[in-house]
């Protein structure tokens, strides 16, 4: 068990560098709500404390952009996709990658009101992926082709949270 937590330690020190290309949080100004797009190095060094050999869900929620928003230079710019489509582009080749790495979509949805919580959090998707266990994760966010890919996430995304979840038995009723 302590060189597979020493293998995971390295692997999410490599894959922090990869996933932190840009700040985690945005403020437009004082009163405008912080951003969430994408992750914290915290986080991910946090997560090597957690059991690394149970199965894992991370829920994701995301609002999207009006508009993506590439670089200049980048060849997707000029086609001017809203978030939505940009996040699409993003799924086409993270599922295959997820899927392979062992994660699936064990759950979607399309929010539809908040009944408790503040009414500035507004989602357009829902979903939670499973994954056997925290390398799997790991090999996904660590994989050439998807980081190859994952800009179109950071253009697609207004706002996100991703929640690392353990399976727990279902309080008796």
């Amino acid at each position: 068990m302590k060189i597979f937590n020493a293998l995971v330690t390295s692997f999410v020190t490599v894959s922090m560098a990869t996933l932190v290309a840009s700040p985690a949080n945005a403020t437009d100004q004082e009163s405008t709500p912080a951003r969430y797009v994408n992750s914290d190095a915290r986080a991910y060094a946090a997560m090597q404390k957690l059991p690394v050999d149970q199965p894992l869900h991370m829920l994701n929620m995301i609002r999207f952009k009006d508009k993506a928003s590439y670089e200049k230079e980048n060849e997707f710019a000029a086609k001017g996709w809203t978030g939505e489509q940009a996040y699409a582009e993003y799924s086409r080749h993270s599922s295959p990658i997820a899927n392979r790495t062992g994660g699936k979509v064990s759950y979607f949805g399309m929010p539809q009101l908040t009944l408790i919580g503040p009414e500035h959090e507004k989602w357009d998707a829902i979903f939670i992926v499973s994954y056997p266990n925290l390398a799997s994760f790991l090999a996904l966010v660590g994989d050439p082709e998807y980081t190859k890919h994952a800009f179109h996430r950071s253009a697609a995304v207004a706002d996100s949270r991703l929640v690392r979840m353990a399976p727990a038995p279902v309080p008796e009723q």
